[in-house]
């Protein structure tokens, strides 16, 4: 309707001020529901600041242990106001970034050498970091080669041809480091292998048992603490 028919109808009315405004609208914008992801401790904290706020709605919590997940649903039924927080246990950042007990990740001595000696903080001890440093980087490694003869049950014989790497390397360093993200770092031991690829050149990789079978107890225990916080708050559904 133009400006000037609104205005011979508001006085008809005995409206005697009116106040007409142009141009677009303002978009109306409807709620999204909210997704976040963080590590395993998210769904505890996100409770614990807001836990007022959704007493009283419907609301489930999915746990896996073997996979470390816990998958918290507020607002269960709403299109527009669902929260959904999960929270993950993973390795850590630097654990990973060393490539400990992954077949995959090989190195020169140099290096390893190189590599490490960017990372002092993570040694227990100052000389063991400058030690293991040098020693990579001079390493005098011996290649034996062997060919041994092996039967079977049926009595055929095979040539099996087998290298080894004696060198000075020490048994472990030891390292600290958080072998999860978000959580505290440890202490584990941290074994250099050697072995031979090809006829001269050595590689090296990193193995820690320490470290496995801590990550695999750390798995579970860090899903039940998280599960304790959240038990009397949600219903707690496992798969």
């Amino acid at each position: 309707m133009k400006t000037e028919k609104l205005a011979e109808v508001a006085l008809e009315k005995g409206v005697s001020t009116i106040v007409v405004l142009e141009g677009q609208a303002p978009t109306q914008h409807n709620d999204n529901p909210v997704t976040i992801n963080g590590t395993i401790s998210a769904p505890g904290f996100f409770v614990e600041g807001r836990k007022t706020d959704f007493e009283s709605t419907k609301k489930h919590c999915l746990v896996s242990k073997s996979k470390g997940i816990i998958t918290l649903v507020l607002n269960e039924q709403s299109v527009t106001d669902k929260y959904t927080i999960v929270g993950k246990v993973e390795i850590s950042d630097k654990f990973k970034s060393l490539g400990i007990n992954d077949d995959s990740k090989q190195y020169s001595p140099e290096e390893l050498a190189n590599r490490l000696k960017l990372l002092r903080s993570m040694f227990v001890s100052n000389l063991e970091h400058s030690q293991i440093c040098a020693l990579l980087r001079n390493l005098k490694a011996k290649i034996n080669a062997d060919i041994e003869k092996l039967d079977d049950r049926k009595g055929n014989v095979t040539n099996f041809f087998k290298q080894t790497v004696e060198s000075n390397m020490p048994d472990a360093i030891k390292l600290k480091l958080p072998l999860l993200e978000g959580e505290e770092p440890v202490e584990i031991d941290v074994n250099v292998v050697l072995y031979a690829n090809g006829s001269s050149e050595v590689k090296c990789s990193l193995e820690s048992i320490d470290a496995a079978e801590m990550i695999e107890s750390q798995f579970k225990e860090r899903v039940n603490q998280e599960v304790e916080k959240l038990k009397d708050f949600v219903t707690i559904i496992e798969y």
